[in-house]
């Protein structure tokens, strides 16, 4: 019986952890792009989640990881990504390349 009680509390354990991680990682962020930054510079979210960014700056930006990038956006313009893979996804400015984000996905 004590051995089923450890099992019991063990699974509840792992669950309200699982919950408590789950709960940090979001289905959408938004990024502003301002005053030459990412901001924020790290977001997390969950697989199958989407970034938004929006340029605030008076400035052309964009958005460039390993395997894509935006188009160049003018102020007031917003690029969109989805991330079907959970890892960290780290992303600059191509123009401004000292600009740099980074996408964690749960």
């Amino acid at each position: 019986m004590r051995s089923l009680k450890a099992v019991f509390v063990l699974a509840l354990v792992t669950a309200i952890v699982a919950t408590a991680c789950m709960a940090h990682a979001q289905s959408s962020a938004t990024v502003k792009i301002q005053g030459f930054a990412y901001q924020p510079p790290e977001v997390t979210i969950q697989k199958g989640g989407t970034v938004t960014w929006t340029n605030q700056d008076g400035v052309t930006h964009d958005v460039k990881f390993r395997d894509s990038e935006s188009p160049d956006m003018e102020k007031g313009e917003s690029y969109s990504k989805t991330f079907n893979k959970s890892g960290t996804f780290d992303y600059i400015c191509n123009i401004h390349p000292s600009m740099k984000g980074k996408v964690v996905v749960q």
